[in-house]
């Protein structure tokens, strides 16, 4: 057994240094989600174990159970006699979702406001000026996903925050919001975020104002996409 401990020097173990390193299961599982979120595997696109296991350079045992604990998260489902597919959202599906976001956003926004400093709302506001000016659909999302975290990320609830995160990874892997709401919905929306930021630097609204403000924004992206599919 000496041998197995030639190697670790007089510090100690090597792992010491630094966090382990991801078993093949969490290496599989971040692959394929990552995947699913950014897009390069789109909604119903089929995930065959064999391949995917090819392309990790893993077996198919961590890539099932991955793929498993994706189905439990809602963005992978199965088809029988198909297998597993990227899950798809249906027009109700995709709007209950923003519902969501928008009840458990407004919550948040009026829950954060008082942990809002000048400089976090200096941080949202360089995010948007961002967004303002971005032409790229993938970065517009990300951009105002990672606006909206830069509030609710401070609301004190976990649970909340974890729940917002669950419905944003359903929104950008489902692709709807990612096809329409940079054409139909992002001009008027910068608008509304330097409103809500306005408010929070103001700190006169109560919190019932603050959360109808941040719940009517989310709700206003149901609204523009219905109302340019009535045209």
């Amino acid at each position: 057994m000496q041998h197995e401990h030639s190697s670790t020097g007089p510090s100690g173990p090597a792992d010491r240094d630094g966090p382990p390193a991801p078993s093949k299961h969490e290496l599989a599982y971040s692959r394929i989600r990552q995947r699913i979120l950014d897009g390069r595997y789109r909604p119903g696109h089929r995930l065959v174990l064999s391949t995917l296991a090819r392309e990790l350079d893993v077996s198919p045992v961590p890539v099932r159970e991955a793929i498993r604990r994706l189905e439990a998260e809602g963005l992978v489902s199965f088809e029988r006699n198909v297998g597993a597919r990227v899950a798809t959202l249906g027009d109700d599906d995709w709007v209950q979702l923003v519902e969501m976001l928008a009840l458990l956003d407004g919550f948040a926004f009026a829950a954060a406001a008082p942990q809002m400093s000048a400089e976090r709302i200096g941080t949202a506001r360089g995010l948007n000026a961002q967004l303002r000016l971005e032409q790229t659909n993938e970065r517009v999302m990300a951009l105002h996903r990672e606006f909206h975290r830069t509030i609710y990320g401070c609301c004190g609830n976990r649970h909340v925050i974890e729940a917002l995160e669950w419905i944003w990874d359903r929104i950008d892997a489902s692709r709807v919001l990612a096809s329409l709401y940079p054409r139909l919905r992002v001009r008027a929306a910068v608008d509304e975020h330097d409103e809500l930021l306005d408010r929070l630097e103001r700190g006169e609204d109560d919190p019932g104002t603050l959360e109808a403000c941040a719940r009517e924004h989310n709700l206003n992206t149901i609204r523009a996409i219905r109302s340019a599919r009535e045209r």
